[in-house]
């Protein structure tokens, strides 16, 4: 694999980030251009702004892209262009139409249709619905508790959320005066749009971070990277190809003593190379649990003590960040970390009454760990989706902001407030949840609030076609473009 390959990879992530950022511009600003709060100059400037400060705020959703989402061994730099063209694809034939429909599902439909493909028509390789235990506790992942349940409660959250408030605030200003509230809304708006960008930048930027993040794991596993020169080692992630074989190998319940010591030795030697940080902290402690697999105490007590140590210094230098203790939103910029130890000794644990070999089961854990999202990944989509941002996105600003429902001041503080709180819990989740989701179907709440009939329904029967189509029509792209890249010689 030539660094040409992944440096595609890299510039296509970025064009879709690009295409993100005018394809959902609307998004965050429809409302209120829509109202005439503020002008299309002035609130796209805003957006790209509050874009920038929200992509670079957290990393939970790029984590469920980068390794929640589909199976690894049948992702490659090739399969991810795929992937990525399939979701440009629809992006802009939806954008060109004037149609809100979600960049995130057609991520998500671009890289489950590019891993179905890749792995010869194996629906095996979408990891649907997987059990993992964290610090302990048992969690659901996968598409189905990831992408699918939020695509269909997101929309109904959003709905009733923008009905209730609305009509909740319809009560409360039953008596004030119309100039009144639309002067007071029309300035409460200019906070709420930008509550609205920041919230959309937290939730669709880290979709590409998660992307190019994958690429590079990948690469990096698959021992691209060991020839390249020192300036380019920023590329490099911290799972290299002599620890993903060593992982493969403990895995391997066949596995004699001795090639478990080694394998062992090598996750022991890769660890120390690393910086403190959770791959260090898993790398330690799986072999720690080899050590004493192989009847070795003596290691397996100085690793379980390095390891914890590691532990201690990673919480250490969350504790010392700034960004955290920020009110409201600093839960969303806190890292959330796994105790190593703690977790591997419950999987082991729970391993055995399974019937399944509880040192390969640790292994496997280990090996599904996805890494933070880089800084300079987090700096790069963040400026992308802010240029595309500033270019707009006219014809869906349109849509929303004009033809789906007429808007006041108060209608747009609402939509916006409950797209943006829904965006902003979901996120800190990691799911992948539709911007534009949200925020259409909070401004079809807020609309039915108003009244029933104000709501144009053959638009919104068009939008909602759309949604539809979106994951298969994406991943459909995507799938033909991995067989033709097959046809070509250019996928195995």
């Amino acid at each position: 694999m030539s660094l040409g390959i992944i440096f595609l990879v890299i510039f296509i992530a970025l064009a879709f980030e690009y295409i993100n950022g005018f394809h959902d511009t609307a998004n965050s600003i429809a409302t209120v251009v829509g109202t005439k709060v503020m002008t299309p100059r002035q609130a796209i400037a805003m957006a790209a702004i509050t874009n920038l400060l929200g992509a670079l705020a957290g990393h939970a959703v790029a984590k469920t892209v980068s390794s929640g989402l589909v199976d690894a061994q049948f992702i490659s730099p090739m399969v991810i262009i795929c992937a990525l063209l399939g979701a440009i694809v629809w992006n802009l034939l939806t954008w060109w139409f004037g149609l809100p429909s979600s960049s995130t599902h057609a991520l998500v439909g671009g890289i489950c249709g590019a891993a179905v493909a890749s792995s010869h028509g194996n629906w095996h390789a979408i990891l649907w619905s997987v059990e993992k235990v964290k610090d302990g506790k048992v969690v659901m992942e996968g598409v189905l508790h990831k992408v699918v349940i939020p695509m269909i409660t997101s929309p109904l959250i959003g709905f009733f959320g923008g009905f209730i408030l609305m009509g909740f605030l319809y009560f409360l200003l039953r008596k004030a005066r119309p100039r009144f509230v639309n002067r007071f809304f029309g300035k409460a708006q200019i906070f709420s749009a930008s509550y609205m960008g920041f919230a959309h930048g937290l939730a669709d930027a880290q979709k590409t971070m998660g992307i190019i993040t994958l690429a590079l794991v990948t690469a990096t596993a698959a021992g691209s990277f060991q020839q390249m020169p020192d300036w380019l080692g920023f590329l490099r992630m911290d799972k290299s190809m002599q620890t993903e074989q060593s992982i493969k190998l403990i895995q391997d319940p066949k596995a004699s003593p001795e090639q478990l010591r080694q394998a062992a030795q090598v996750l022991e030697s890769e660890s120390a190379r690393l910086q403190p940080g959770e791959f260090r902290e898993a790398f330690q402690t799986l072999a720690a649990k080899t050590y004493a697999a192989v009847n070795d105490p003596a290691a397996s007590q100085r690793l379980a003590g390095t390891a914890a140590a590691t532990h201690r210094e990673i919480l250490a230098a969350e504790d010392s960040r700034l960004l955290p203790k920020i009110p409201l939103i600093g839960s969303m910029m806190a890292g959330k970390f796994t105790d190593w130890e703690k977790t591997l000794a419950s999987e082991m644990k729970a391993a055995t009454p399974a019937g399944k070999v509880p040192l390969v089961v640790a292994a496997g854990k280990v090996r599904d760990l996805s890494p933070d999202v880089p800084v300079w990944i987090k700096i790069v989509c963040s400026l992308t989706m802010a240029a595309g941002t500033m270019a707009g996105g006219w014809r869906i600003i349109k849509t929303l902001g004009h033809k789906m429902v007429k808007l006041q001041p108060v209608h747009g503080f609402v939509a916006e407030t409950t797209a943006a709180t829904l965006l902003a819990v979901t996120g800190s989740f990691g799911m992948t949840v539709s911007t534009t989701h949200a925020i259409t179907t909070a401004i079809m709440g807020v609309g039915c609030a108003k009244r029933f009939g104000a709501l144009k329904l053959s638009l919104v029967e068009r939008i909602l076609w759309a949604w539809v189509f979106t994951l298969p029509a994406a991943g459909g792209v995507a799938f033909l473009l991995v067989y033709g890249f097959r046809l070509c010689g250019w996928l195995p």
